[in-house]
């Protein structure tokens, strides 16, 4: 029995790794013309826009090849910019689509005073912030030092917000704020922010390690010197720490992802070391003992010598490059190298150089490295403080896993054509379908089926004549709209099921047309050319 299935399919689950990336890759030049932006975000499932926070206090929109000339959100005033200083990190509510919560982490005027605010989108435009709708969540002073800011706020697999800070600058930690279980400073913290508590707009979720005894309750890790970029993975939700250095090490640390779901009480606190230890050597300062089996070494170090400052990166989950998925990428600030590794269960695997492999082509160069960030997709960025946004993309586009076949029929304006940059593979977020050559500003359908209709009728009715058969087993029909330049496209989700690897589907489009003597059916419709997919781990 046949199934008319919407394929809005089941949501993300763990599945094993891909084998080790053989794409070769280039770094492409995707905007410019910035102010010192130090981070980029969008929204999950957002295809349309990128969001790049500027240093000064501006946050921008780039959406559909266009920078907005109004800007999201402008909070300049409230900012202390400059040096390790300003609007450094943003992030999304994981329900943004329905409340339009984001946060934004900065150093305020005029006491550099950490400070992590949420604002909502307006009702009235989704690419204009309120303003208005500012609730300052924390602000952690930061007396005495301009330095050492951490910077990033993300948003955990827990639902719980996630925000780094610094160990309050200068050289050594002179006040040990890093070991001091008191102080905010030098730590990760973990908020819930949907939950208020007495005195706050915030509580401490109940598995924070120092809920109910003494230490401040914010706290989720200690013995941080400088997090200034760390990320959760959007697959597994492990969380991956770039800590800068002092003189001779630069670390990154991790923490798996079911740690965060430990009942509480039963986790103890993480210590990534800082100031008695600077990644795997003993510094010799007091606050906690080096090598202490109490202490998390870092899961990577490099030599920071003569010029070296760590930026943590992301871990590939994105369409374009299906065996990089599983990949993390971390850039130097100072020394402009980017690197590549994989870790999975507890050792590192494929460590690779990668700066000259995204080296832009012509005179364009990466450098001032302040920061990584994935689009609503998962595909990879990389923020120039000279004002650029670059992309990681594959050398060569994938097609592997889809076949094009048939030409379908022709409508007012010709055939179209109908294709995918990528295949579809279980677990991406973004893989699309799209026709061009379509009538503009009209809805199609687009079908899939895992039967090809080698009769070449038009079962439907709707000029569906090179594969779709009702007789398939599985049919999905689904509309698909066209922009005013006869461009239409489709997200498909694919279950996260390893069963579904090798599976072939069989796709295409058909457009209505007003009846006339281009209409090549009895209701007037037209048909793209056939796509063969065979669905990729």
């Amino acid at each position: 029995m046949k199934r008319f299935i919407p394929l809005a399919l089941a949501g993300l689950l763990g599945v094993p790794s891909p084998a080790p990336s053989q794409t070769s890759l280039d770094g492409v030049l995707f905007a410019s013309g910035f102010s010192a932006p130090v981070y980029v975000c969008a929204p999950a499932g957002d295809q349309e826009r990128l969001f790049v926070v500027q240093q000064g206090g501006l946050i921008r929109i780039r959406k559909n090849g266009v920078t907005l000339a109004t800007p999201f959100l402008n909070v300049a005033p409230l900012i202390l910019s400059g040096g390790e200083r300003g609007l450094l990190g943003m992030a999304f509510h994981p329900n943004y689509a329905t409340n339009g919560f984001f946060y934004i982490y900065y150093t305020r005027t005029p006491d550099g005073a950490l400070t992590l605010a949420r604002y909502q989108v307006s009702a009235a435009n989704p690419d204009v912030a309120n303003a208005a709708s500012a609730t300052v969540f924390l602000a952690v002073p930061h007396p005495g030092f301009s330095n050492h800011n951490g910077g990033s706020v993300q948003f955990g697999p827990d639902g719980y917000l996630y925000m780094a800070t610094g160990d309050g600058g200068s050289g050594n930690d002179p006040s040990n704020n890093a070991q001091n279980i008191n102080s905010l400073l030098g730590k990760m913290l973990r908020l819930d922010v949907d939950n208020a508590g007495p005195l706050t707009p915030y509580s401490a979720p109940a598995n924070n390690p120092y809920v109910g005894i003494a230490g401040a309750d914010e706290i989720w890790a200690i013995g941080l010197r400088n997090p200034f970029r760390f990320s959760f993975d959007r697959l597994t939700g492990d969380l991956y720490i770039g800590d800068v250095g002092q003189n001779a090490r630069e670390e990154i640390d991790f923490q798996a992802a079911a740690d965060f779901f430990a009942a509480p009480g039963t986790f103890p606190v993480r210590n990534y070391g800082w100031r008695c230890m600077e990644a795997n050597l003993c510094t010799g300062l007091t606050g906690c003992t080096c090598n202490a089996a109490a202490l998390t070494p870092p899961i990577h170090w490099y030599v920071n010598q003569p010029c070296f400052a760590v930026i943590g990166g992301a871990v590939y989950r994105g369409c374009a490059i299906p065996d990089l998925r599983g990949t993390y990428f971390l850039a130097d600030n100072c020394s402009n190298q980017i690197w590549s590794f994989r870790y999975i269960g507890g050792v590192m695997t494929n460590f690779m150089t990668r700066t000259a492999e995204l080296d832009p082509p012509g005179a364009l160069a990466i450098g001032s490295i302040a920061g990584f960030g994935e689009d609503g997709c998962g595909e990879l960025y990389i923020c120039d403080l000279g004002g650029e946004i670059f992309k990681i993309v594959p050398a060569t586009p994938v097609t592997t896993g889809l076949t094009p076949y048939g030409t379908g029929t022709a409508g007012c304006s010709g055939a179209h054509a109908l294709s995918a940059s990528t295949p579809a593979a279980i677990h991406a977020p973004c893989w699309t379908l799209t026709t061009t050559n379509a009538p503009a500003s009209s809805v199609g359908i687009l079908a899939l089926a895992d039967v090809q209709d080698l009769a070449g009728s038009d079962p439907l009715g709707v000029g569906l004549t090179l594969h779709v058969s009702l007789g398939s087993p599985l049919l999905f029909l689904l509309p698909m709209p066209s922009n005013a330049s006869g461009t239409g496209s489709l997200t498909i989700p694919i279950p996260n099921s390893t069963a579904l690897i090798g599976a072939i589907l069989y796709g295409q489009t058909a457009w209505g047309w007003p009846a006339g003597p281009c209409a090549p059916s009895s209701i007037g419709a037209s048909s793209s050319n056939g796509l063969e997919i065979t669905i990729q781990a």
